[in-house]
C-alpha cells in the first residue's frame, strides 16, 4: 500500500512539473477570424510542446514591427551604445500612446513599447553594425532597407516596412538568444533579459515578452486606415527549473470594424496569455 502511494505522488509531481504537455487547445476557435500562429517549445528538453501551424502560417514572413526590440536592445547593450543607467530624454511631443510622453529608461522602452527610444538608438548604431548584427543572427530577410524610395531605413525598417520574419525564425532567434549562442557578450544577453520580463503567469511561472503591431499591406504612404493588422507575442516561461519559449503571431482575416481600435498584439499577447496560463495550469 505505501508503495502504491509512493507512486501516486511520484506520478503527480511528475505531472505536475511537465503540466505544459497535457493540455491541447481548440486553436481553430481560438484563432478565428485571423490567419495564426502558435509555438510552444520546451527548451529544457528540446522537444515542440505544442504547435498550430494551419497553412504553414508560421514559416510566411511577416514584418517584425516592435519585437524587433528585443535584438536592438542585444545590439544596443553589446555595443555598448546603452546600459542599464541609460535615460532616453523625452523631445516634449505629446504622444496619444500610454508612457511614451515622458523621459524612458531601457525597461519602460520595452515596457511600452516606445518607438522613438528605437530611432534614437538606431542611428547610433549606424546602418553597417546592424546589418552586421542581422547577419549574425540570422535574422528574418535582414532588409533594413525600410519604405521604397523613402531611404528611411534607421527609423521605419521594422515598422511594417521592409524588416520581416517568419514564426519560425522568431523561435530560432529566440532559441540561440536562451541558450546564450548568439556571440554577444553575456552582460548584453542578461540586460537585455532584465528589461523584457513581464511578471507572472496566474500560477506563478515567470515570463517574459514583447508585443508586436503593424499593418498588413500599408500603402507607400504609410496610410494605416482601412488596414489588416498584423500582431505578434513572442517570449519566454521559466516554470519549474524548466524553460519554454513561444512565439505567437496572428494577421487579421478580414477588414475590423471601425469601432475596433484593438492593436494587433494586444489581441494575440490576449490569446497567448490565456493559451499560456493553460499550459502551465499547476
Amino acid at each position: 500500500m505505501l508503495l502504491n502511494k509512493s507512486t501516486l505522488v511520484i506520478g503527480l509531481l511528475i505531472a505536475m512539473v511537465h503540466s505544459a504537455h497535457a493540455f491541447q487547445p481548440d486553436y481553430e476557435n481560438i484563432f478565428k477570424g485571423y490567419d495564426g500562429c502558435f509555438m510552444l517549445y520546451d527548451n529544457s528538453s528540446k522537444k515542440m510542446v505544442s504547435e498550430y501551424n494551419p497553412n504553414n502560417r508560421c514559416s510566411q514572413r511577416i514584418p517584425v514591427n516592435s519585437t524587433f526590440k528585443i535584438p536592438l536592445a542585444l545590439m544596443a547593450f553589446d555595443a555598448k551604445v546603452i546600459n542599464k543607467n541609460t535615460v532616453f530624454k523625452w523631445n516634449g511631443n505629446r504622444y496619444e500612446l500610454p508612457g511614451w510622453s515622458g523621459d524612458q529608461t531601457p525597461a519602460s522602452w520595452e515596457k511600452y513599447s516606445v518607438v522613438w527610444v528605437s530611432q534614437q538608438i538606431t542611428p547610433q548604431l549606424g546602418l553597417d553594425k546592424i546589418k552586421q548584427y542581422l547577419a549574425d543572427f540570422d535574422y528574418g530577410n535582414q532588409d533594413f532597407s525600410g519604405d521604397p524610395g523613402k531611404n528611411n531605413g534607421l527609423s521605419n525598417a521594422w515598422l511594417s516596412s521592409s524588416l520581416k520574419m517568419s514564426a519560425k525564425e522568431q523561435m530560432a532567434f529566440l532559441q540561440h538568444f536562451a541558450n546564450g549562442s548568439l556571440g554577444l557578450s553575456q552582460q548584453a544577453m542578461a540586460e537585455t533579459k532584465k528589461i523584457i520580463y513581464v511578471g507572472k503567469l496566474n500560477h506563478g511561472a515567470d515570463y517574459y515578452g514583447k508585443t508586436g503591431s503593424g499593418w498588413k499591406n500599408r500603402d507607400d504612404n504609410g496610410n494605416n486606415q482601412n488596414k489588416m493588422r498584423d500582431g505578434w507575442y513572442i517570449g519566454l516561461v521559466e516554470n519549474a527549473g524548466e524553460q519554454y519559449i513561444f512565439v505567437s503571431n496572428l494577421t487579421d482575416t478580414a477588414l475590423p470594424s471601425a469601432t475596433d481600435k484593438q492593436m494587433g498584439g494586444a489581441i494575440v499577447k490576449e490569446i497567448s496569455l490565456k493559451l499560456l496560463n493553460s499550459y502551465f495550469s499547476s
